[in-house]
């Protein structure tokens, strides 16, 4: 695929070559913060899977401010809450490697794993970029989180027995730079916990696998690569390959003695290739499958949901280009207002307000089948609700 003029591709996060290729682009109207023009590709020195030409940082910050905070919406419920299958996870893993101390969170958001830990004997602590999540993490579970990034907020800390990455270090910018922040921070005897998605599997892969936040995509070699090269010894890989919507793999790791090198690896390119080549096909039919749906849509219609998948949408379907899309729907107050590819963000409120038999297009596939009960309990006739997956 051809590169874009103008806009070099990024090094490997991760060896450092300036040897990417490129096999997916994506042109992306975010809500609220403009376009987005990225492209996904790996290194063809070490393998790893990344996006070779990114938004900038300012725009990903913005995002994570405004945003990607992971709002929550029923806080007397969010209290109520067991822990969920991802939280069951890292406890397990937790309190097979971590001795009891503090266990410091990096992109927390309000602090729901933290919560279960502190039940199971940690103390606890975190970090998170957001304002908003920050302040709910006090106001619903009562956590003191530090405003900011890992490179702000982990220096400041130290003797941790936990510094855990949920799902965050396919988000960061630099994840080799967090894991030092998080080996400083380390007592002697203290664990990385991460998790994140699995580059494994492409036929359990959904559509829109390669999205705006995710700048990473590790496999357990890269993972392996990337920890011992800031001093961790990985004592335990565990890949989950249906426990969400995709594979994720999860790791604990200890300080080591000594720190490998990354270098080239023919193998691990072979194997990414491998995986790239069945990954884009598939996710190719899919949207194609999609596209299909959205052109037997006839008339204006209402989209509900704008986030990142709806940009997805709009790039991979006509849906945006043929006019149809009179209004955007989302229940986050933070998007209301605003724009998502020129038309507005509304409320639920809004659209059930002005709502004249137009068809509401679901733009979500994880909570697809949620958001349909929803507007079907709501009062919209089923003839209205259009799932695209479902």
């Amino acid at each position: 695929m051809a590169k874009r003029s103008g806009r070099p591709l990024d090094a490997c996060p991760l060896c450092a070559a300036k040897e990417a290729v490129v096999v997916q682009d994506q042109t992306l109207a975010l809500a609220g913060l403009g376009t987005a023009e990225l492209s996904f590709g790996y290194c063809s020195s070490c393998g790893h899977i990344y996006q070779v030409r990114r938004a900038s940082d300012d725009l990903l910050l913005r995002h994570y401010e405004s945003f990607s905070n992971y709002t929550c919406f029923d806080p007397e419920a969010a209290r109520r809450a067991a822990p969920t299958n991802l939280t069951k996870r890292l406890l397990t893993l937790a309190e097979a490697r971590a001795p009891k101390g503090l266990a410091y969170e990096v992109g927390c958001a309000t602090g729901y794993h933290l919560v279960h830990f502190r039940r199971a004997g940690w103390d606890v602590g975190g970090c998170d970029p957001s304002l908003k999540a920050v302040a709910q993490a006090k106001e619903i579970f009562a956590i003191d989180i530090d405003c900011g990034t890992d490179a702000a907020m982990l220096p400041r800390r130290s003797n941790l027995s936990i510094v855990l990455f949920s799902h965050v270090l396919e988000h960061m910018i630099d994840p080799v730079a967090a894991l030092r922040h998080a080996h400083r921070a380390l007592s002697d005897e203290g664990v990385v916990l991460l998790e994140v998605p699995c580059a494994t599997a492409p036929h359990l892969v959904p559509p829109g696998w390669f999205a705006f936040e995710h700048l990473h995509y590790f496999s357990e070699t890269s993972l392996n690569r990337m920890l011992r090269s800031v001093g961790f010894e990985p004592v335990e890989f565990r890949i989950s390959y249906k426990a969400e919507l995709y594979p994720v793999i999860a790791v604990a790791a200890v300080k080591s003695r000594m720190s490998i090198a990354p270098s080239s690896d023919e193998l691990a390119v072979l194997q990414t290739r491998t995986f790239l080549n069945e990954l884009v096909a598939r996710d190719d039919t899919l949207w194609r499958h999609t596209a299909d749906r959205v052109d037997r849509l006839d008339g204006p219609v209402y989209v509900w949901g704008a986030g990142v998948h709806t940009a997805q949408l709009f790039d991979r379907t006509d849906l945006i280009r043929d006019a149809k899309v009179k209004a955007i729907v989302d229940r986050d107050s933070q998007k209301w207002g605003l724009t998502q590819a020129d038309r507005a963000i509304i409320s639920p409120e809004d659209l059930f307000a002005r709502h004249d038999d137009e068809p509401i297009v679901i733009s979500s596939f994880a909570a697809e089948a949620q958001i349909a009960k929803s507007l079907s309990e709501a009062g919209i006739a089923a003839r209205n609700i259009v799932r695209l997956y479902g």
